[in-house]
């Protein structure tokens, strides 16, 4: 799907260029290395259902949905209803279960809440024997920030666990409380970036009213310093009424806003900006010439490889969803009939087809659909625009995408 660009040089001079998104063709910009042999994942949609491997590269553990904040936006919030409920002598269960159907080991071994550190007793009986049985898996734990102690540190250093704290920096009012703001927490925080440089770093979630990148990134150097490991877990996504027509509805105002203010913040820090990753993967998409057909969806949830499991030992469709619901697509005693039926691979979305930065947003959730995926995909589309945009400017040597639009396939395309 060609897509012509105009781009406006930094001596004014106007000039275009064009953009395949389904071949990663880049003309009159870049030069393309020999695409290689790439890898395609299957697709999958509610009638073209997916199974899970039995050799997980990456395993997700929800340890349970409780939490001790309640996110304006939570992702999970809709699911609470539906999540299990485990007791911490379900953790030997699910071990002895692990042992009769895991073949090898995971790569990743992710542990999830809710609030993680709210299942403090469990996370000390599983961990250390997940260690023993995959002494080669990284570990990661997802957490709020807010319940840290020595105890907690002085294990997350003895089990080489990398931490991801979520917090919104100057947005973190409609996350919930704010560790920085509570003395002996901020001190907890402090203590764990100095005793565990590079494992450890801040995730944030733009939202209507917090997504100005600089102001974000601004607000943690003022208080950790410009070292702060700091990057976007990505725009709000809309789960539920209460997000869709709260903090997770942005208007075309919001929206202009969002794209602009990614992109001044790209170009105002070439290195060391909250999407650096991002840019990097999608000018080397263009260099590799990634073809749309080796992309799966941004949460990597789409891939047989990735398993999330409750310690029930019931497949979820993913980390954030609960097993007593529509999202229970099978059991770990049964891996053969797991049915991933819940979801729509992008590929089968017309509107991500014909969008000029699918290969950006990959599709957003997959398990989204009516007004909940529409408000979701305009966030996304957003963001991602001013993610190209950035990456043209450094791919082409300062020119600015001002207008991109989708050209007609000939006869012959």
């Amino acid at each position: 799907m060609w897509h012509k660009m105009t781009l406006q040089g930094p001596d004014g001079v106007e000039r275009t260029a064009r953009y395949n998104t389904h071949t990663s063709e880049l003309e009159g910009l870049a030069g393309a290395k020999p695409r290689g042999q790439w890898k395609v994942p299957p697709k999958l949609s509610r009638d073209q259902p997916l199974g899970k491997s039995k050799a997980p590269e990456v395993l997700k553990i929800q340890l349970g949905l409780a939490c001790n904040f309640s996110c304006s936006y939570c992702s999970q919030a809709s699911e609470i209803h539906a999540a299990t409920v485990s007791k911490v002598s379900d953790v030997d269960k699910f071990l002895t279960q692990l042992d009769t159907w895991i073949e090898g080991a995971p790569r990743k071994v992710e542990l999830w809440g809710g609030e993680p550190f709210v299942y403090w007793a469990k996370i000390k009986r599983l961990l250390p024997a997940i260690v023993e049985r995959f002494p080669d898996a990284e570990l990661v734990i997802i957490t709020n920030g807010s319940m840290f102690n020595r105890e907690r540190i002085e294990f997350i250093k003895k089990y080489d666990i990398d931490i991801a704290i979520s917090h919104d920096g100057p947005g973190q009012d409609v996350r919930g409380p704010d560790p920085f703001k509570n003395p002996m927490q901020r001190e907890w925080i402090n203590q764990i970036l100095r005793e565990r440089p590079g494992k450890v770093g801040f995730i944030c979630v733009l939202t209507r009213d917090n997504h100005v990148l600089s102001d974000i990134k601004a607000w943690f150097v003022e208080r950790l310093g410009v070292d702060v490991p700091l990057g976007i877990e990505g725009v709000v996504n809309t789960y539920d009424e209460e997000t869709l027509h709260g903090v997770g509805r942005l208007d075309h105002e919001h929206l202009d806003s969002l794209s602009n203010g990614v992109f001044r913040h790209i170009l105002e820090e070439p290195e060391g900006n909250m999407v650096e990753a991002t840019v990097g993967e999608f000018k080397k998409s263009i260099l590799e010439q990634r073809p749309i057909e080796a992309l799966g969806q941004k949460c990597g949830m789409d891939r047989r490889e990735h398993v999330a499991v409750d310690l029930l030992g019931n497949v979820m469709t993913c980390q954030n969803t609960g097993a007593k619901g529509e999202h229970n697509i099978g059991h770990v005693e049964d891996m053969d009939a797991v049915s991933l039926d819940t979801s729509t691979h992008f590929s089968f979305r017309k509107e991500c087809l014909t969008c000029p930065v699918v290969q950006l947003c990959k599709g957003s959730c997959m398990f989204l659909h009516g007004e909940f995926f529409e408000q979701s995909c305009k966030n996304e589309f957003a963001l991602n625009m001013g993610i190209l945009r950035g990456g043209i400017y450094e791919m082409s040597g300062g020119h600015v995408l001002t207008a991109i639009e989708r050209e007609e396939p000939s006869a012959k395309e």
